[in-house]
This record gives structure tokens, sequence and C-alpha cells, in this order.
């Protein structure tokens, strides 16, 4: 069983001395907590990564001690990519603005301009939580601690400028339920998917037969109120109000936020998928200085799967099964789409591994990739998806692959099936929610 963090061990305890208020299965959780230093001098995001403060002098630490004794009632209101720069929009409810860029465009260190900002004291509680929420998408948790630079983010993220631009601003918007401002369409269908999943989870309804009648074909309303359809006056609500949408998102029960990281992480493998096509189909984008092509796409599912093998193992606890349910179908969604990739993309003078993502992920050479998650999860649990690993397994087999992999592979589908895994597929029997039930 993994490691208890520090914080989950103090809260444990405060819990059993009756300090807090345990939350029971039914009860709404608050939104996240805010930054904290634990008893060994560790500073604590809200995205539950943990940040050493050993780099830092006493005036650096004094800055951030500072930074965060305000509570913060953030939203991210959009994100904007400028001449070396990128810009983010942060409301609280005043909105302020936090500039990074390359060292040319004189925000090589990131700036703010509320008043922390304005004095020259850095990192302001900004730049703190906005860096947070980089590294939680960029990196993912790991099992140490990251290293709090004294600029407000930490010095494995490389330069954040940097890291934004291999991550793709776009990428990192969606991940970060924000727009690209200029860029987003009136209707925005990351928002229209996110708030079908929300309130599909609370009428406990599989996410694709939820209100048909709103979302197969959503279309934009000038009238917020629909007289006699709740639902759909809280999707125009969730859809059109940047507040009222991260107020709920921050109130689901952390069961629904759990899956929401894993579903997050599907929807990120597939818009990187996207984007190789755009590469593909459109020639000019080629030549770009960052293009979204085969090593770009697979940089991606490499980090996804990572965030995925690192959620299991180092959360600091052990995963219920609804947790390893959630990992297990985006980490097999994320094979099968590889599996379907096997066909060449960008200049043909490239080689292989950089015009083919199933070669480079899976045919080159045995890197173990998503068997190492699979393997973490218990067969009570994965065998929901025998159909659909003996599918994926039939399609590499037909493949040029190392046979070390296909053996591996090959050996965990025949250890579910002597295991009695059934023969139908979970997403048929139950959609995508665990506790789904069809309204009547």
């Amino acid at each position: 069983m993994p490691p208890i963090t520090r914080l989950q061990s103090r809260r444990q305890r405060q819990e059993a001395e009756g300090e807090m208020e345990v939350e029971d299965s039914g009860s709404e959780s608050d939104a996240e907590p805010d930054f904290e230093i634990d008893d060994e001098g560790l500073m604590v995001s809200p995205s539950n990564l943990e940040y050493s403060l050993d780099l830092l002098d006493e005036e650096a630490r004094d800055n951030i001690t500072r930074a965060i004794e305000v509570p913060s009632q953030f939203v991210l209101r959009g994100c904007q990519a400028g001449d070396q720069r990128c810009l983010f929009l942060i409301t609280e409810p005043i909105e302020y603005t936090v500039r990074t860029g390359t060292d040319e465009s004189g925000y090589g260190v990131p700036s703010c301009t509320c008043q922390s900002g304005e004095r020259g004291e850095s990192p302001c509680r900004h730049i703190l939580w906005l860096c947070d929420q980089i590294t939680s998408q960029v990196l993912g948790i790991q099992r140490d601690p990251f290293t709090l630079s004294r600029y407000g983010y930490p010095t494995e993220l490389g330069n954040p400028y940097d890291a934004i631009s291999d991550f793709h601003l776009d990428m990192l918007a969606d991940s970060l339920h924000c727009d690209v401002v200029g860029q987003s369409p009136d209707l925005n269908p990351r928002r229209v998917r996110e708030s079908r999943e929300m309130l599909a989870s609370l009428s406990e309804v599989p996410v694709d037969e939820y209100r048909p009648d709103l979302f197969n074909n959503p279309k934009k309303s000038r009238r917020v109120i629909k007289r006699g359809d709740l639902e759909q006056t809280i999707f125009h609500m969730l859809l059109y109000n940047d507040d009222f949408f991260q107020y709920f998102l921050s109130s689901m029960r952390a069961e629904e936020r759990n899956k929401d990281r894993f579903r997050s992480l599907r929807h990120r493998a597939d818009a990187a998928l996207a984007g190789l096509h755009q590469y593909a189909a459109n020639p000019s984008l080629q030549n770009v200085a960052r293009p979204k092509n085969v090593e770009w796409c697979a940089t991606h599912l490499i980090s996804i799967t990572r965030q995925i093998y690192s959620t299991i193992h180092n959360t600091g606890r052990q995963l219920e099964d609804w947790e390893l349910e959630a990992a297990a179908q985006t980490s097999i969604h994320v094979l099968e789409q590889v599996a379907n990739y096997n066909r060449d993309f960008g200049p043909p003078e490239l080689p292989k591994e950089r015009q083919n993502l199933f070669h480079r992920l899976i045919g080159n050479q045995d890197q173990n990739f998503v068997i190492d998650i699979l393997s973490s999860i218990p067969p009570q649990v994965l065998g929901s998806w025998g159909v659909e690993l003996t599918t994926v397994l039939e399609k590499i087999s037909e493949q040029e692959v190392p046979v070390s992999y296909t053996m591996r592979l090959s050996s965990l589908v025949s250890h579910l099936r002597s295991r009695g895994a059934p023969a139908g597929s979970k997403r048929t029997r139950q959609g995508k929610d665990r506790r789904a039930k069809r309204v009547k």
C-alpha cells in the first residue's frame, strides 16, 4: 500500500480526535483547500502536490508565507498567447493578469498585476496558484516533493513559458477549464461536454444517455431560464457563467472529482490525437516551431499514462474500486487508440519513429506502454474490460511488435479469463458511470 502523505496523515489524526467533521458518502464536499505548510515544512497545494522550500532564502520564504496567508477564491477566466509570452486572466473577484514568457519578452520571471506584483514581491498568491495548476497538468503527481523556486514555480517545471509552449496553450486551457481568448467558438464544446458529465453524474445516468435533447445538438440560447425545465436552466448557467461553472465543479463530491480527473485525462488523450490529425491534414502546420506531430502526441500520451500510474501509486493511499475502474477505463481507451494508429504522419523523409505513433509507443521497442498500469489494477476490477483487452490484443498481434510486449499483454488477458472475466463489456452494461441507472 502506498505511503500516507504528511498532510493526509495529519488530517486523519484530526478526524480521529474529533477536530474535523468527517464527510459521509452522501454529503457534499467543500471547495479545494488552499496552500498550507505541513509539520515538516513542505508546502501542500490545492492540487495536492508537495513542494520543498529548501532552495529559498529567508526573504523568499517570507514572501511565500505572506502570499498563502490570504484564502484564495480564484477563477481562471481565460488565457492568451502573445509575442513570446502567455497571459492568464485570474479573478478574485477582481481581475488580475499573470504574464510569463521568454527572457527576451521581459517576462522570463512570471509577473502579476496585483499590488504585490506591482511592488516587486515575487511570487504573489496568484502566481503560486497558477503555477501549481500548470504543474499539476504538465508534470502531475510524483512521489517526491517538487522543489519550489523563489519565483513561485517548481524547478522541475523549467521555464513556465517553455513548458506551456511544449504542452501547447490550447491543450493547457482545455485541461484547466478555461478558454483561449480569441480562439474559442461561441458554444464551447469542452464546456458542453463537462456540463453534461457533471449533470449526468448527479442524476446517476450514463453520460451518453443523459438528456440527448440538450446535448446531441446543443444550440446557443439568448435566455438562460427555461421554465418547466430546471436541468436545461442549470445547463445554460454552467455554459455561460464561469463563476457558476467553477463553483459547481469545486462543489462536486470527492468521488466525482476523482472520476473527472481520469475522464479529463481521457479527453486530453483525444485532444492530442485530434491535434495529430490536424498536423497531418495541413502541411503548413509541419513547419511551425512546436508542431503537433507524432513526437508531440506521443509525449502527451506517455505523460497521461504516467499520471495515471502515479495516481495509483503515489496518492498516499489505496485507491477504491471505483477509482481503479476509472483508471482502467482511461488506460484501455488510450491503448485502443494507439493500436489504431499504425500509419505514417508527416514528411516521408523522417525516421519511422517520428512518423508512426504506434511504432513509436509499442512497435519499435517494448516500453511497457499501459501494461504497467493494467498490471497494477486488481483482476476483479480489470476483468470487467476483458472483452476490450482481448480485442486490443488481437489488433496488436496482427502487427509487428516486440514479442515481450505481446506476451505480457497476452498473459494478462489469459489471467483475466482464468478468473472468469465477464463476457460482456462494462461499457455496454453500465455506460461510463459505476453508479449509473436509467431514468424511468
